[in-house]
């Protein structure tokens, strides 16, 4: 399994992770606007393309690889999940040390993330690629990228008219409501934190007993 996973790690495109930087902008616009919550959700989709850039195979060219190691479907299907916290982990270095040098020589209003932040993306993007790869074994990669790409841009679409709101002035009620529970978030971050990697192990591993039952059942081309 650690050479499938490696096997990911390897096969990665250079372009990918230069096609990332677009992420940075869309969800900071360089902090000119340094909200935390953005810095959770770039941390999160940022994850997710680079971990779905490695899927774009279909699975029955993967089916070559499984037949060339000694490795079970089962063992293939965790490899995927399992590869999730690499490309979580390189992920979060590279926007901790982007956050750390704004942070220390941009004149943008900042700070670095905190744990229950850094655990809130982890527990978010396992849920997102809980939903890809059961999509991906059963219908393709187009179809999955396709169906799960609409909760990033939900996610931009509803931080951004959390904003217009914001600047609104006639909408005190709604401004009331947003700061009330931006306020009740950030008290009980960990609270917050914990519940999220709830719902995330439980979806997680259900989606993972979900695909190993899709690939068993899969006819590959060269099995």
């Amino acid at each position: 399994m650690n050479a499938l996973i490696r096997k990911d790690l390897y096969t990665q495109k250079v372009s990918t992770y230069f096609l990332t930087a677009l992420w940075f902008v869309i969800f900071t616009n360089f902090f000119t606007d340094g909200q935390p919550v953005r810095h959770v959700l770039l941390l999160i989709f940022l994850a997710y393309f680079i971990a779905i850039s490695t899927s774009n195979k279909s699975i029955e060219k993967e089916s070559v690889l499984i037949n060339s190691l000694p490795v079970t479907r089962k063992q293939f299907v965790l490899a995927k999940y399992a590869a999730g916290f690499m490309w979580f982990g390189l992920t979060a270095a590279a926007v901790l040390v982007y956050i750390f040098l704004f942070d220390t020589f941009a004149p943008f209003p900042t700070r670095m993330m905190t744990i229950p932040e850094l655990l809130i993306a982890l527990g978010s993007f396992f849920i997102i690629i809980s939903l890809f790869y059961p999509l991906q074994f059963k219908a393709g990669y187009v179809l999955a990228t396709s169906l799960t790409i609409i909760l990033p841009l939900l996610s931009m679409m509803s931080f951004r008219i959390i904003l217009n709101i914001m600047e609104n002035p006639r909408m005190v009620a709604e401004q009331k409501f947003f700061r009330q529970t931006a306020e009740l978030v950030t008290v009980n971050q960990w609270t917050v934190a914990l519940a999220v990697l709830l719902v995330s192990t439980l979806v997680t591993w259900l989606s993972i007993l979900v695909s190993i039952r899709i690939v068993r059942k899969t006819d590959f081309d060269h099995a």
